[in-house]
């Protein structure tokens, strides 16, 4: 393993869009999930973030 953890969603529509380098100068695409409410869910359930499911993380995609 080379210490690199790959995220359990990926809610790119496309690889080249997830790999992509972020340019600072463009606006940032908009979010695919609700995230304040996907906080207070982990709160809520008392686990962090990066410990929840992908079936728990996708409760709170945007449609």
């Amino acid at each position: 393993m080379n210490g690199i953890r790959k995220p359990a969603v990926i809610l790119a529509d496309s690889m080249d869009e997830y790999m992509a380098t972020p340019n600072p100068y463009k606006a940032p695409p908009k979010s695919k999930l609700h995230i304040q409410r996907l906080v207070r869910y982990a709160e809520r359930v008392g686990k962090k973030i990066e410990e929840l499911t992908a079936e728990e993380i996708l409760q709170f995609k945007i449609p």
